[in-house]
């Protein structure tokens, strides 16, 4: 052998070749686990959804693939899984796997090369789906793969164990008044359900938690502070702006026109943060039913109304104040429009009551310009005419509204576009107010002018006139 190795002159050293091999790259910790994500990302395994780049893959794969070659183009576990995962993806106007008749055709592809960790994107897409027409496809397959489910991941067992609120056609219904049996809040749901993990709360606006809200406002009392404030905190943890809508319709209309200011008071800082004043145009009004609509523009005015006059009272200490607010609300029903004009500074005229402050942060009502630093006021309109009240000094002047000196809605008014009596068409000096004498006058004008009678008495009880002349304040609250 040697001398073999010597005739082909064969003189390889092993040590030598080991030592001018190159040497294996080393890749730290922190970089490998770097690399393990970005390949779990674009390679769909894992728990979570495969990420946008690869869902619409997936998705464009499905729709232009035909239904006889769909088994070649899926026949793999990895784009099994993504698929379920992009059962709910859409783009330019396309419709979404799950609401189209091929959504069949994805479900069978899904069942022939089953594996549990293809349910997840399942059972997500039957939270975002719920009220599809093919959510009963979707039940019928979570259901089927959560009763032969015998392994144990918490998160599948704890599925099972639920398997009745989200397989049932009624189980949003069952799910809302097992928490109205069980005293839990709706908007525990999630932990209760146990789905509340970060890595869950991506479902929060999924249409499901809408369907059970909707119920548990249907079935529960909303004569109930708690009830009534635990819908509003859900609202805004399910943060779906077309199911909150429609819940909140719902509770504004079991409510009604008569709730009191406490029940009201957590719905209308929501709303008006949210939607605005419905009565001015820029509004974000819409999918609210009209009676919520109607309902909740009766309660802005009756707590504007209110408010108004609260303010006024502090601001001039003017005795005769709840003369006004008694004539203005015997004329409650007909106001189609009323709006706070108020100094800039007005906030400190409630700044050490809670209820008031909140209430004119949330209103966010209009800037007055000009006049005194104790002047606000009060626009009300009535049929076609605009009426305007003033804190102090002033008179009501009435104008006809396509006549207006002013634009209704705006941020902020001028004193003598308000008080212009240029343009106004009546006006009303509020004497003799403990006789009627004025509020007689101003009653007959509009039964002339519009047709409004007034739908109760504008005269105050002996008790109050007696408690308005002593105390202006007794009488004049603020009952938010």
């Amino acid at each position: 052998m040697n001398s073999a190795k010597k005739l082909l002159q064969f003189n390889f050293d092993a040590d030598e070749f080991a030592r001018r091999a190159l040497k294996p790259i080393e890749i730290p910790t922190e970089r490998f686990a770097i690399l393990e994500k970005i390949m779990k990302d674009h390679d769909g395994k894992g728990n979570g959804p495969p990420n946008p780049v690869t869902l619409r893959e997936i998705y464009r794969i499905f729709i232009n693939t035909p239904p006889g070659n769909l088994r070649n183009k899926f026949n793999t576990l990895r784009r099994i899984r993504q698929l379920a995962w992009a059962l709910t993806y859409s783009e330019d106007g396309l419709p979404r796997i799950v609401d189209i008749p091929q959504l069949k055709d994805a479900l069978q592809l899904i069942e022939n090369r089953f594996r549990v960790s293809a349910l997840r994107g399942v059972f997500k897409t039957l939270l975002e789906a719920w009220d599809s027409p093919n959510a009963n496809m979707l039940r019928a397959f979570v259901k089927k793969h959560l009763k032969d489910y015998d392994g144990k991941q918490k998160f599948f067992q704890k599925l099972k164990t639920n398997m009745r609120w989200y397989c049932e056609e009624n189980g949003t219904t069952q799910l809302a008044t097992t928490l109205l049996r069980s005293q839990v809040k709706l908007a525990d749901i999630w932990s209760f359900l146990d789905l509340e993990s970060s890595k869950n709360e991506y479902m929060y606006r999924y249409s499901y938690f809408g369907s059970v809200a909707m119920a548990y406002v249907s079935i529960g009392s909303p004569n109930d502070i708690e009830v009534v404030k635990d819908v509003v905190e859900f609202v805004k943890e399910h943060n779906n702006d077309k199911t909150s809508r429609a819940v909140l319709s719902k509770l504004i209309e079991q409510l009604g026109y008569d709730a009191s200011e406490g029940l009201r008071q957590p719905i209308q800082s929501y709303v008006l943060q949210k939607w605005r004043d419905p009565r001015l145009a820029g509004s974000n009004w819409h999918d609210v039913s009209p009676e919520a609509r109607k309902i909740f523009t009766k309660w802005l005015t009756e707590a504007d109304l209110d408010f108004f006059f609260d303010i006024v009272s502090r601001a001039c200490h003017d005795q005769k104040f709840a003369y006004r607010k008694a004539f203005w609300l015997a004329y409650f029903d007909h106001i189609s429009f009323c709006c706070l004009v108020l100094r800039g500074n007005a906030e400190y005229l409630f700044k050490h009551d809670s209820q008031a402050l909140q209430y004119y942060r949330d209103r966010r009502p209009a800037t007055l310009r000009g006049g005194s630093s104790d002047q606000h006021a009060f626009i009300i309109q009535m049929g076609n005419y605009t009426f305007v009240e003033f804190s102090t000094a002033g008179a009501c002047y009435v104008y006809y509204n396509v006549n207006l000196p002013f634009e209704l809605g705006k941020s902020e008014y001028y004193m003598h576009e308000l008080r212009n009596q240029d343009w106004a068409v009546h006006r009303v000096i509020h004497q003799n107010s403990e006789n009627y004498y004025w509020q007689k006058n101003l009653a007959e004008w509009i039964k002339k002018e519009i047709g409004y009678e007034p739908i109760r008495s504008y005269r105050l009880h002996a008790q109050d006139e007696r408690e308005s002349n002593q105390n202006p304040e007794a009488y004049i609250r603020f009952p938010l």
